[in-house]
């Protein structure tokens, strides 16, 4: 299993070995994508989201989606 995928997910270009997991959904991003999407006006939502899940046990949450503009 390769922890560090070479390819985003999202944008298909490379990680250099850098990744993180969206907060809208449950993709493998690079650092573009990620500084794209903290920009996104839906963004402070989907973090809300996220923690508010994990204050609730759940380790399995999908996120809130992906807008169509990202």
């Amino acid at each position: 299993m390769n922890l560090f995928p070479n390819v985003c997910q999202r944008c298909g270009g490379s990680t250099n070995n850098c990744t993180t997991m969206s907060m809208f959904n449950t993709q493998v991003i690079c650092q573009d994508c990620r500084q794209r999407e903290s920009q996104h006006p839906e963004y402070e939502k989907a973090r809300q989201a996220d923690t508010e899940a994990s204050r609730n046990g759940d380790r399995f949450f999908k996120g809130i989606g992906l807008p169509n503009d990202l």
